[in-house]
C-alpha cells in the first residue's frame, strides 16, 4: 500500500495542474492579440486634383493640373477612361485609355498610383524608360 500512495499522489497533482490551465477562456486569449491595422490607403486617396508643383494648384497653372475621378483622369493634352483601380503592392493598378488633345497621339497605358498623405506617384508600366512622376494635391 505504501508504494501506491506516491503512485496515487502524482496522479492527482497532474489532474490538479490540468484543471488550472483549463479555467482560463479561449476567447481570453484571442481578445489579447494586437488588432488588425489597415496600411492600403483607401482608393478615395487617389482622387482629385493633382500637380507636379503646388503653384500650378493656382488659376495661373490649372492646364498643369491633373484630375482623377473614378473612371477618367484627365489633363491638358488628355481625357482618358481608366479601369477600376486593383490593388497593387502599395498602390492602385489602372488602364488608362486616353484621347489626345493639342497634337497629342492617343494611347493607352498601366498606371500605379501610389497615394502618400498628399502626395501621388504615377508610375507608368508599359515605358521603356521609366519617366515616374510625383504629384501634389491640390486645395
Amino acid at each position: 500500500m505504501n508504494r501506491s500512495l506516491p503512485t496515487l499522489t502524482l496522479i492527482a497533482a497532474a489532474i490538479a495542474l490540468s484543471a488550472c490551465g483549463s479555467e482560463a477562456p479561449i476567447a481570453q486569449t484571442a481578445e489579447a492579440a494586437a488588432p488588425v491595422v489597415e496600411t492600403q490607403p483607401g482608393v478615395g486617396h487617389i482622387y482629385g486634383r493633382w500637380a507636379q508643383d503646388p503653384a500650378f494648384c493656382s488659376a495661373d497653372g490649372a492646364g498643369r493640373v491633373i484630375t482623377i475621378g473614378e473612371q477618367k483622369l484627365e489633363s491638358r493634352n488628355y481625357a482618358c477612361n481608366m479601369t477600376t483601380p486593383e490593388v497593387n503592392g502599395e498602390g492602385w493598378l489602372v488602364t488608362l485609355e486616353c484621347t489626345g488633345s493639342n497634337g497629342a497621339e492617343d494611347v493607352t497605358e498601366r498606371v500605379r498610383f501610389v497615394p502618400k498623405e498628399e502626395k501621388l506617384e504615377l508610375n507608368y508600366i508599359d515605358r521603356t524608360e521609366r519617366n515616374d512622376e510625383r504629384l501634389v494635391r491640390c486645395p
